[in-house]
């Protein structure tokens, strides 16, 4: 997925941000001719993934706040220093992130992330309800995990997750994305749910393995990386696999023969969220950026960049791509989630379980 956790990324994040800074809030005067705008001269630091969902940002949302406000925005690419935020008190060096629902889970835990006043937000109205499902963090956009499928290899479309297991994909036609990657766990949580349960349940771990084990010789890649299983399906070393709708609809724009399925036991959300950091000192500028990313324009632009369906019910995006994610309240409304508070607990044991028995 988009969230690319790697030490590597930590260390150069945290030696970016050793120089960055946020201004005091409020509106300010500028002597370069902005000062009709109310924020010229601040600037603001925001945390984002890297790969299409940073150039996103900076082609779209960023240029639209900046002119508007006056202000400046300085981006930092990589997953959400949560641990670094934590030691900097009242002085963060990161007022706006885009952050997953464990990294809620975790940032909630740590303290680090403000409680929404959406009072300040004026395009929280137009947000569908489901945008609300913590009081520190608001969903921007909603993708899907199902099964992305070269439509000219395979011998029949795939309804059900139980397809991966068909035999027809024996010797490593499947691709299945590592847990490390988002796509990994909410598998186990759609196979979890066929069985009856959910993934947090440890009581019925074996049973969830045994069945995984029964998988793997139909698996060709472990892909902790999107680009790899991209790789694979467009060679067709790969037939079919767990993938997002944004991701298999980029795969289409690109020429590749490959189809979507959201599985008919239904699709995992994968969903993206905004948080301002609890120790911003431009917490008033912050909002106003949340309140952006939030606007029409914006969700559109990740709507037909990235093709993930907004959480502005009043953006409208064309008919064609309406059909791979899940546009509207209607669809919206279908989403089933992980309880990533429930599974933070037991992540540990069930990552040690995934490398011992199913990798």
């Amino acid at each position: 997925m988009k969230k690319v956790t790697a030490l590597l990324l930590a260390a150069a994040m945290s030696l970016a941000l050793a120089s960055c800074g946020s201004t005091p809030s409020g509106p300010a005067a500028s002597s370069s001719g902005d000062s009709a705008k109310p924020y010229a001269g601040q600037s603001l630091v925001v945390q984002v993934w890297g790969g299409t969902y940073e150039e996103t940002l900076r082609q779209y949302v960023i240029p639209a706040f900046e002119e508007s406000t006056g202000a400046k925005v300085e981006v930092v690419s990589g997953a959400a220093p949560l641990s670094q935020l934590a030691t900097e008190g009242n002085n963060a060096s990161i007022d706006v992130l885009h952050v997953d629902t464990f990294e809620v889970v975790q940032g909630t835990d740590m303290d680090v992330l403000e409680t929404l006043d959406t009072s300040k937000l004026t395009n929280a109205p137009d947000l569908y309800k489901e945008a609300f499902m913590y009081d520190n963090a608001v969903v921007t956009n909603w993708g899907v995990y199902g099964l992305v499928y070269r439509s000219d290899l395979v011998a029949k479309n795939p309804t059900s997750w139980m397809d991966l297991w068909d035999p027809a994909y024996a010797g490593g036609k499947v691709g299945m994305i590592d847990y490390s990657m988002g796509g990994g766990l909410e598998f186990l949580e759609a196979i979890s749910r066929i069985q009856g349960t959910h993934i947090q349940d440890t009581a019925n771990w074996d049973n969830l393995f045994d069945q995984l084990q029964s998988l793997k010789g139909n698996i060709g890649i472990y892909a902790s990386q999107h680009a790899d299983l991209e790789s694979a399906l467009t060679s067709g070393d790969v037939q079919i696999s767990v993938e997002t709708n944004g991701r298999a609809i980029g795969l289409m724009k690109n020429g590749v023969p490959v189809k979507f399925c959201q599985p008919e036991e239904g699709s995992i959300a994968m969903t993206s969220l905004a948080a301002i950091t609890k120790g911003s000192t431009n917490k008033e500028l912050a909002y106003v950026f949340l309140d952006q990313l939030l606007s029409t324009d914006a969700q559109k632009a990740y709507a037909e960049n990235n093709y993930y369906a907004p959480s502005n019910s009043k953006t409208v995006i064309e008919q064609d791509l309406q059909t791979y994610m899940p546009y509207g309240q209607e669809q919206v409304s279908k989403l089933a989630y992980m309880d990533s508070a429930a599974l933070e607990s037991v992540k540990p044991q069930l990552i040690e379980r995934w490398n011992r028995d199913f990798k």
